[in-house]
């Protein structure tokens, strides 16, 4: 009988589905900082690696680039790197202060997040659908391959995503119980954190204004509404404010937007819903199931769910060309993907009068429920491969013979992942010309993986520290060749 009681308690199917999620994530959570999108992953480790090497401050972030990559392009040379506020790192950083630096630490931090989130997926699903439905979810949101990969990466996403959900769902329940000042402190945390973390935190918050609306549309509501979200922006604002005192240290974003007119072109169909929703991240199969769940009636009319999926989509929209050319902002579309595909299964299950019968909906709800995470894992698997080895055996060569306080140039198409590697602060680009950037910037040494005329030109005239078929290691400090006009840089 206690047995029996245990299979029927929905928290332990919770807890087995979070402690399976947990270790799905573990799938090469050892890997370099080298695979799918390393450029970004490289970026945010490089910020805890430097609270380490240059002192714990969060309120001045650094990385390891000195490129100029502001909207108005300038060298960067104290590396400041101001986007999110560092949370993900902050949370990271005790671990690096007991065990050492090592990337698993950050795959480990996002794995602990990523699999949190599922609490919060199971909790507000609950309460709009239902029990059963909000274990499938947690389940979906756990199991799909793209989620299972991004819940490891190196980036600050699955924090974000944890906070963002949690804001949901306390900011929700302090909605609808409007007497709990506990809820409202927890959703004043939450979503503080949120908007310090990714400002796109708003599109969040739509689906709460609809709770507004349903629940509590009273004047005096709506006043203790505002306030409560003039407060919790204010952290946000105050960051933004102090980051402009040091622009040479912020990413330009503005080309996020629309920079190159790709929003609602069949260019923008087709990657946002053929390759990632209806590929990556849902697969062909999945994308019927999502559909079918957002076509359907909700529970007691509430539409909650809806305006949250339209958002997630309105944030596609605004930030078009962001979306298209990068998949991780895909995970803020995930929770409710989850959602919606979970609530096309149960539909398919359950059956309607406008479908064939009911026995016929549970196969085709069998076949694409399955089908839906094996297409996916066929794509997403290659994300996890090392794109290029030889970066990280060079960078970790760089690091075993270069001084401490080197300034390298490793040039990788402005990839900073080949920089992280050398663990030095540096080029991942040749912004300036060799020779400006060694008097000027303090440039010692260029390390190269690619045997092209610019490499071939640094053989001839520099000191080679280390030259074999994957990688050359140069010390530009001391010339063997005089620089002539006859063999100019290229």
């Amino acid at each position: 009988m206690k047995i029996l009681k245990i299979f029927t308690n929905q928290y332990f199917w919770l807890l087995l589905i979070i402690f399976f999620g947990f270790w799905a994530r573990l799938y090469k959570i050892d890997s370099p900082i080298a695979d799918w999108h390393s450029w970004r992953q490289a970026d945010t480790a490089a910020v805890t690696r430097n609270f380490i090497k240059t002192g714990f401050n969060p309120l001045l972030p650094k990385y390891d680039d000195m490129s100029g990559v502001s909207e108005n392009p300038v060298i960067n040379p104290a590396t400041f790197r101001f986007v999110e506020f560092p949370i993900y790192n902050m949370a990271v950083y005790p671990l690096y202060v007991l065990f050492g630096v090592s990337d698993i630490y950050h795959r480990l931090i996002s794995v602990i997040f990523s699999i949190a989130s599922i609490v919060f997926i199971f909790f507000i699903v609950k309460k709009y659908t239902g029990t059963i439905t909000a274990l499938i979810a947690s389940f979906v949101f756990a199991f799909l391959p793209f989620n299972v990969f991004f819940g490891r990466t190196t980036l600050p996403e699955p924090t974000f995503i944890f906070f963002a959900l949690g804001m949901i769902y306390f900011m929700d329940r302090w909605i609808w119980e409007s007497a709990s000042w506990r809820r409202g402190i927890w959703g004043f945390i939450f979503t503080a954190i949120a908007f310090l973390m990714k400002p796109w935190a708003i599109f969040f918050y739509l689906p709460l204004l609809y709770s507004v609306f349903t629940k509590q549309n009273t004047r005096k509501f709506w006043i203790k509404f505002i306030i409560f979200t003039v407060a919790a922006l204010a952290p946000f604002v105050l960051w933004r404010l102090w980051i402009l005192q040091q622009p040479e240290g912020i990413p330009a974003s503005s080309w996020l937007l629309n920079s190159d007119g790709i929003r609602f072109r069949p260019a923008f169909w087709w990657w946002i819903v053929s390759e990632r929703i209806g590929g990556e991240i849902l697969s062909a199969t999945g994308i019927v199931l999502f559909f079918i769940g957002f076509i359907s009636k909700p529970k007691n009319g509430n539409y909650f769910l809806h305006i949250w999926a339209l958002s997630a989509f309105l944030f596609m929209a605004v930030f078009a060309t962001g979306n298209v050319r990068h998949n991780y902002y895909q995970t803020l579309f995930v929770p409710i993907a989850s959602i919606f595909f979970s609530l096309g299964f149960v539909a398919l299950f359950k059956g309607s009068n406008s479908f064939i019968p009911r026995l016929g909906t549970i196969i085709v709800a069998l076949i694409l429920f399955p089908l839906s995470f094996y297409f996916g894992f066929k794509l997403v698997k290659e994300f996890y491969k090392v794109n290029n080895p030889a970066i990280v055996e060079a960078g970790k060569r760089a690091d075993q013979i270069l001084p401490r306080d080197a300034v390298v140039l490793a040039p990788y198409n402005g990839d900073t992942a080949f920089l992280y590697q050398t663990n030095r602060p540096g080029f991942a680009a040749e912004m300036l010309p060799l020779e400006e950037l060694v008097a000027d910037y303090g440039v010692g040494y260029y390390i190269s993986t690619n045997r092209d005329d610019k490499t071939n030109w640094v053989l001839r005239h520099f000191q080679i520290l280390e030259d074999n078929p994957r990688f050359i290691i140069a010390n530009l400090q001391v010339v063997k060749a005089p620089l002539t006009s006859e063999d100019p840089e290229p």
